[in-house]
């Protein structure tokens, strides 16, 4: 099958090709600067262009984009998407409902949104992992990442950031609310008190301080982007750096962040760490690698989950409802065990008491990163995935 990739900077995309070129599909790699772009007359020339010379079967890409499944449905081409980002805005363009779109999303209470309005084309996945660069790994003799306890990923506390710059017009009273409102929920997994809160009054007065609108031409919800964007990622923050300095104060923990200058006591901060050669050292080679989910991803596996186990790493990650869906066999074996095949917490006293279990316990920590590791390579290696998702156009 001849397979137009779009080749933008995304996870996975020279794994993802590979792995087609393996499978006996040509591989046809597409760039535009405005794969990204709502309209763009210079990109869909260029989409024609290209696809009358090398004549593709489907198009894919990593992340749903509007103008990609526009030209696919001028052209009658399938357009297979796969989306491991969240928030992403983007879904809801109008163009989701063309029956050329076959959009595999990792959240499966997003998918059931997106099915109950009538949108058969959008499908549940668990995201892959490249399980083959583990022996690559382990044949390092160099161990410069090996520690306790890591944790890559940002910290959502950049200056003038959407919260920050809403807080200073908000009133004290509403300011009270909305932080009450986060620590309530920072108790709360697996549950959404947020989201039925924010709408008429109180999301007109947080519009005063931050006008946050949907775009004209979008169909998402009304408060989609405040719930994400701006209190979603702030709650995010405060919960990362809350479990981080609570961990700071018992062990050592290494932090791979986009802000090389955040400082957290008992914390040592390398910056940020490159996806293909650096972060999978790290999840490897740290004893336990902690998973801390943005607040805007509902019950999906974050691509970080499943890299840290396709490593060969011990997660730990807070709880997330899909870690217990099997949607690939019918006896519920592909669907990942606490306790067998990583760990999770659901409070930072929980999180601590298990940290400290886990670096007391070596080999029931290494038993259930092996066991981990063998469950992705599996079920939810790129291979397997890309058959999931392929097959049916071949």
């Amino acid at each position: 099958m001849r397979i137009l990739f779009l080749d933008w900077n995304c996870f996975n995309g020279e794994a993802t090709k590979k792995a087609m070129k393996e499978q006996g599909h040509v591989v046809l790699p597409f760039f535009h600067k405005k794969y990204d772009a709502l309209e763009s007359y210079d990109f869909c020339e260029c989409f024609e262009k290209f696809v009358k010379e090398n004549r593709p079967s489907v198009i894919f890409s990593y992340n749903y984009f509007p103008l990609v499944a526009q030209c696919c449905h001028d052209k009658n081409l399938p357009y297979v998407s796969v989306v491991y980002d969240n928030p992403a805005v983007y879904l809801y363009s109008y163009t989701l409902m063309y029956p050329t779109n076959h959009v595999y999303i990792f959240d499966s209470k997003w998918v059931r949104e997106f099915n109950a309005g009538g949108l058969s084309n959008v499908h549940y996945i668990t995201l892959p992992a490249d399980t083959g660069r583990l022996s690559r790994l382990e044949a390092c003799s160099e161990k410069k990442y090996a520690c306790d306890i890591s944790f890559v990923g940002a910290l959502y506390n950049e200056q003038h950031n959407f919260y920050e710059r809403m807080e200073k017009n908000l009133s004290e009273r509403m300011k009270g609310f909305l932080e009450g409102l986060m620590d309530a929920q920072m108790l709360v997994y697996g549950s959404d008190l947020i989201k039925p809160v924010i709408k008429g009054d109180i999301l007109a007065e947080i519009r005063k301080a931050l006008p946050v609108y949907p775009d004209s031409n979008s169909v998402e919800p009304d408060n989609y982007r405040v719930l994400k964007y701006v209190i979603g990622r702030k709650l995010t923050s405060k919960e990362r750096i809350r479990y981080l300095t609570a961990l700071g104060t018992r062990y050592k923990i290494d932090l791979y962040t986009l802000d090389d200058n955040a400082s957290i006591p008992g914390v040592v901060n390398h910056g940020t760490a490159d996806y293909i050669d650096v972060m999978p050292f790290v999840f490897n080679q740290s004893r336990i690698n902690l998973n801390i989910t943005l607040r805007s991803i509902d019950t999906g596996i974050p691509q970080r989950c499943m890299d840290i186990m396709g490593c060969g790493g011990f997660l730990l990650s807070n709880y997330q409802e899909d870690f217990f869906l099997d949607a690939v066999t019918e006896d519920g074996s592909a669907a990942f065990m606490p306790g067998v095949d990583y760990d999770f917490y659901s409070s930072s006293e929980e999180l601590l008491d298990k940290a400290g279990y886990y670096l007391s316990h070596e080999d029931e920590r290494a038993r259930i990163a092996r066991n981990g590791y063998e469950k992705v390579k599996k079920y939810y290696s790129i291979d397997k995935f890309l058959h999931r998702v392929l097959d049916e156009f071949v």
